[in-house]
């Protein structure tokens, strides 16, 4: 195991645990949010440069955080198919201000 995180820590300057870091941060955040499960991959590629003339490492992450639930808003057609906010079939109610000097008189 010790060969691994060495590995991470020396490949790119360090720059490929600070990737894997923040896939982990990214994947986290994205699973506590949504409450679905996400994934993180790391491929390392090893490959000869020549006889003898060392090898050639590359390591790729790649996060897959769950999709993000998208909200919705309810709207009512009109006749015309338009969307809007408020049901054109219900009647609107009139709003007036009640002080308490005209709620008195409405109770008596």
């Amino acid at each position: 195991m010790q060969g691994v995180l060495k590995l991470l820590s020396e490949h790119r300057a360090g720059a490929t645990l600070d990737e894997i870091n923040e896939a982990i941060r990214d994947v986290t955040a994205g699973v506590t949010d949504e409450q679905k499960a996400g994934t993180i991959i790391i491929t390392i590629g090893i490959k000869p440069l020549g006889k003898g003339d060392g090898l050639a490492v590359g390591i790729e992450t790649k996060a897959k955080p769950p999709k993000q639930t998208v909200g919705t808003s309810v709207f009512f057609a009109t006749a015309d198919n338009d969307l809007v906010r408020e049901d054109p079939r219900q009647a609107s109610l009139v709003l007036r201000e009640i002080t308490p000097a005209t709620a008195a008189k409405g109770l008596a």
